[in-house]
């Protein structure tokens, strides 16, 4: 007979586990490179609140293998194999397969797309089928002749017994589920947090810790939260350390995969990565893997611990870095890790850029990134702060002196919204606004690039419906405004940012007005701002981004009085000057170039400049900067490799 993988229904938990399990097994064991590179030979579909697993059923007289013109396909050994290199991508197999369980996937370069389906895991190592091995219900399992013939005794007992309680499923998916209802961080009342710029969440303490660590299913030590976060984070066995007790070792663990885990449980968005894919999310609530991350690193800091390097052998490498955010600190770690010279060169007087300077005070606490500072130095990197490149150091220096650069330098210039008298008084754009207040909270003086404005007492109107729209309000709710309004186009579910963070701003008495598009900024006799003029919307068709565009409603127009106009429409590369005349490309977004052409992937176009995150990807989240900078790193590490073995080989051939 011909084996294949059953699934049963009633035991499924939709945890993707076997599409994991599927996609790392044929990766050589480890992670795809891309979310585009993830293409499983199982698929979880859902319907409703239930949920199964299909795969290719290996059929008997296949009709895949009778439509393949060129016997790609066949049936041999109980199973049918498919040969990819004899494939023409002529699509017949996915047309006749009666389970839509043959994919065309592409290959090489991308161009061919070839037929893919379910091998039985024939080739792998362990001898076992990934998808059967890891589902943690054993709602998967492989059907040959020997499972068959004992289901087919187990039915035959039951029916001659009247005992059909052995065929009753579900009992252990159910077992598997049964977990308290998610309780999340503590936060402190609106009343009392909009008063001052402490973090407004409260850590987990030990007996939290324990309850939501032993939440987790487990699903996998590969789960679908860990392949969905950005870093790859071991998720479920930090989890597990945790409800252990072994806060050392999940420290230690968290550091493996993230630079910065402590910032990242605070400011990550968790509600679209990790936690947004966590099985027990429509359930009982997804488990608070924000807070746990956050919860590790913080006990263990209290505990006296530091990220061990251990021995590492100095090399003869040096590598400049420009900018210390997060893609920077990510790159420095991985190559101060691997005993390579790092120097980071910043404009501003910490380390962190926007983590330290755009995001306020009341999300991330900047004690911690001074802290992070003290660990980094320890590891040997040296930080050169209040230096601009191309005004305190040339590029042109770093070039010359150091082995590899890496550009980890943001987007800082701001979306316009193409208004006349946006420069008027009373106008700013979001980022000075928040530079300028988090300077102070820090205890820094003004600077002429991020005027301080006093909104005490005034009307306030942010525009924009992201994250950072969201820190302008509620800063501006700090700073004592007469009132605060943030002004969207289109309704609240299209809002781009974090729902939590429209949630506190909500309680904390910022004014939402949905639906409206801003038309001019009107002025005073005087000159300065007194009102936005907007006009209100309806969402129409999508538009190539897929989301619905906002369509003006004639004749409804309005004025919304305001002395601070604050303008959060995002952020776009700025100009670098100073990289001009190096051989270092740009897209005509302007946004730097890397790989192709047989580069590496963070490599651009100058043999010795690697660059990552928003510089090079537009703006985007830490997580995925930091995830940038730890490639470029790993990149590098890759070229000097390839440079000593072509040194090695010359030095051979000469004598």
């Amino acid at each position: 007979m011909n084996n294949f993988i059953v699934a049963d229904m009633r035991e499924c938990i939709g945890c993707h586990a076997c599409e994991v399990a599927c996609a790392v097994a044929h990766n050589d064991d480890s992670w795809p490179a891309s979310h585009s590179e993830f293409i499983p030979r199982i698929r979880v579909i859902f319907r409703g609140n239930e949920s199964i697993a299909t795969t290719c059923r290996h059929c008997n007289d296949a009709p895949c293998v009778a439509s393949c013109p060129v016997a790609a396909l066949s049936f041999a050994d109980n199973q049918v194999r498919l040969e990819q290199h004899l494939c023409i991508g002529c699509k017949n197999c996915v047309v006749a397969c009666p389970f839509g369980a043959i994919d065309m996937v592409p290959v090489a370069d991308g161009s061919t797309m070839l037929a893919q389906k379910c091998d039985l895991c024939e080739h792998h190592p362990s001898g076992e089928n990934a998808c059967v091995a890891n589902c943690p219900t054993q709602a998967l399992r492989l059907m040959d002749e020997e499972t068959l013939i004992s289901l087919r005794r187990e039915r035959q007992q039951a029916t001659a017994t009247g005992n059909y309680s052995v065929n009753v499923s579900g009992q252990r998916s159910a077992r598997l589920l049964d977990k308290p209802v998610r309780k999340g961080a503590v936060k402190l009342p609106a009343e009392q947090r909009k008063t001052n710029f402490d973090e407004i969440y409260q850590g987990l303490d030990e007996q939290q810790a324990h309850m939501e660590s032993s939440r987790c299913l487990y699903c996998a030590s590969k789960a679908w939260c860990n392949w969905r976060c950005p870093l790859h984070n071991a998720i479920p066995d930090f989890i597990e350390l945790v409800e252990q007790g072994k806060i050392i070792e999940a420290a230690e663990l968290c550091h493996q995969t993230s630079t910065l885990p402590e910032i990242c449980g605070r400011v990550c968005p968790q509600d679209r990565l990790c936690e947004g894919n966590c099985t027990l999310k429509d359930r009982s609530g997804s488990v608070t893997i924000g807070n746990l991350e956050r919860y590790i690193t913080d006990t263990a800091f209290q505990m006296g611990w530091r990220p061990e390097v251990g021995a590492v052998e100095p090399r003869p490498e040096r590598v400049a870095i420009i900018g210390a955010g997060p893609a920077g600190l990510g790159c420095a770690d991985i190559l101060a890790r691997a005993g390579v010279k790092v120097d980071v060169f910043d404009r501003h007087p910490e380390i962190g850029g926007l983590l330290t300077f755009g995001i306020p005070p009341f999300k991330l606490d900047k004690q911690l990134m001074s802290q992070r500072r003290e660990v980094f130095s320890h590891m040997g990197i040296n930080f050169h702060l209040n230096c601009e490149i191309g005004k305190d150091k040339s590029f042109s220096e770093l070039i010359n002196e150091y082995d590899a650069v890496f550009l980890g330098v943001g987007t800082y210039s701001l979306m316009k919204a193409g208004l006349e008298h946006e420069t008027a008084p009373g106008a700013t754009q979001a980022l000075p606004f928040l530079i300028a207040s988090t300077r102070r909270v820090m205890g820094l003086e003004d600077v002429p690039e991020y005027p301080w404005i006093d909104v005490k007492g005034k009307q306030v109107v942010v525009l924009g419906g992201g994250d950072t729209a969201m820190d302008c309000v509620r800063t501006a709710i700090r700073r004592e405004a007469a009132n605060v309004t943030c002004a969207y186009r289109r309704d609240e579910a299209s809002m781009p940012g974090s729902k939590k963070e429209v949630t506190n701003a909500r309680e904390e008495g910022v004014e939402f007005l949905f639906n409206v598009q801003p038309q001019y900024i009107a002025l005073n006799k005087a000159g300065e701002v007194s009102a936005i003029g907007l006009i209100r919307t309806r969402l129409g068709e999508p538009g190539k981004d897929g989301r619905r565009r906002p369509q003006p409603i004639a004749g409804s127009e309005f004025e919304l009085a305001a002395d601070v106009l604050i303008m959060a429409f995002g952020f776009q590369p700025h100009a670098m000057p100073w990289l001009s005349g190096h051989g270092v490309d740009f897209d005509d977004w302007g946004l730097i170039k890397t790989g192709g052409s047989g580069r590496l992937t963070t490599q651009t176009s100058h043999d010795k400049v690697f660059a990552g995150g928003d510089a090079v990807h537009g703006a985007d989240l830490v997580v995925t900067a930091m995830a940038a900078g730890r490639q470029a790193a790993r990149d590098m590490l890759t070229r000097f490799a390839t440079a000593r073995r072509q040194v090695n080989k010359a030095q051979a051939e000469a004598l």
